[in-house]
């Protein structure tokens, strides 16, 4: 299961940025996870809450994640389309395309703290 990496590397991401102070004061992680970037949001909450449910300083962080959609820009019109049913079609020029702008991504958009 490769969703327990990827939190590792969340929590080593998060470590790295913040200081200790801040670490112990963290409540919640929100994350956008691209349809496409092959992470399944529910195996990573569940891989987030079996390395972390307790004994650790994040036991009490919750974890939120997004989807995000698949977008492409063409590159004949410019224009951008939401892409439905895996049809990389722009649907302005019915012309195919491979530019894909959104839907690979995992990132970690949003971190909360307690006061």
């Amino acid at each position: 299961m490769h969703e327990t990496s990827i939190v590792n590397s969340i929590m080593k991401t998060l470590e790295m940025e913040f200081e200790e102070e801040k670490l112990n004061k963290m409540s919640a992680i929100y994350l956008k996870v691209g349809k496409l970037s092959n992470i399944e949001p529910r195996l990573l909450h569940n891989a987030f809450t079996a390395k972390h449910y307790c004994g650790t300083r994040f036991h009490k962080v919750k974890l939120h994640i997004e989807s995000t959609e698949i977008k492409i820009k063409c590159e004949k019109c410019h224009h951008i389309t939401q892409i439905e049913n895996y049809r990389f079609l722009c649907e302005k020029c019915q012309q195919p395309s491979k530019n894909l702008i959104q839907g690979e991504e995992m990132l970690i958009h949003k971190v909360e703290f307690d006061d």
